[in-house]
């Protein structure tokens, strides 16, 4: 009897310290674990990181929808930039790249 309750305790011992073991294995690498832990804050910092990016890039966005609205200099210079328009009293002078001055006297004595 006293050798079935020594078996006894010491396999409860063994379950108790197994149960234990594979607690602790499941606390550092399991689903929830710890490890799991590190990764998420991990790619919380690069989440946070992108999100700061964009705000800014919102704020600037949102300064050049104020100006757009607001800001008739800043729309004409805009205009004159992308869509090269101009002002009734103004005088275009087009002057072409050095290159390509030269290529055009050469074939104008060539004709």
């Amino acid at each position: 009897m006293k050798k079935e309750k020594k078996n006894r305790s010491r396999f409860l011992l063994v379950a108790a310290a197994s149960g234990l073991v594979f607690l602790l294995l499941m606390g550092i690498f399991g689903e929830w674990g710890m490890l799991d832990l590190y990764h998420l804050r991990q790619e919380k910092a690069v989440i946070i990181a992108a999100n700061g990016k964009i705000n800014a890039e919102n704020q600037v966005l949102a300064r050049k929808i104020d100006r757009l609205k607001n800001d008739r200099q800043y729309v004409e210079n805009i205009v004159r930039r992308e869509l090269g328009v101009v002002k009734e009293s103004e005088l275009i002078i087009q002057i072409p790249p050095t290159g390509q001055s030269q290529k055009r006297r050469s074939q104008a004595r060539a004709q």
